[in-house]
């Protein structure tokens, strides 16, 4: 699953309504921001990925990581949701499947993961 710059958040106040408005769901490596919005079609997803985490290089790579992980589960995911996610410095350390896995444990703490469909239907 792609996410195109419209599927991204962009804005600062985007941001900060998901902040104000939504759930946050901690974990060792990620914190998860999750706000229901019926106006938003689709997910839209944001990153905030500060120096704390490390250099650029270091910030890079972990976002690319988030990102190829929401690829892989994002057909998953329910629809009409705004998300921002935050690594935390651990993060930087962590593996790419220690992060799925985390990424996975937040998403369903969220109820974020689509029912799966009975087999036939």
């Amino acid at each position: 699953m792609r996410f195109p710059k419209g599927r991204r958040l962009t804005r600062r106040g985007d941001f900060l309504r998901v902040r104000e408005q939504g759930q946050s769901y901690q974990g060792h490596f990620l914190v998860l921001g999750v706000l229901q919005d019926p106006e938003i079609r689709g997910l839209k997803v944001g990153y905030v990925t500060t120096r704390r985490i490390g250099g650029a290089a270091v910030r890079v790579r972990v976002r690319r990581r988030l990102r190829a992980i929401l690829q892989r589960t994002g057909e998953r995911l329910r629809q009409g949701y705004a998300l921002v996610i935050v690594p935390r410095r651990s993060a930087a350390d962590a593996s790419s499947q220690a992060l799925e896995k985390e990424w996975k444990w937040l998403a369903h703490r969220a109820k974020l993961f689509q029912e799966s469909q009975p087999a036939g239907s």
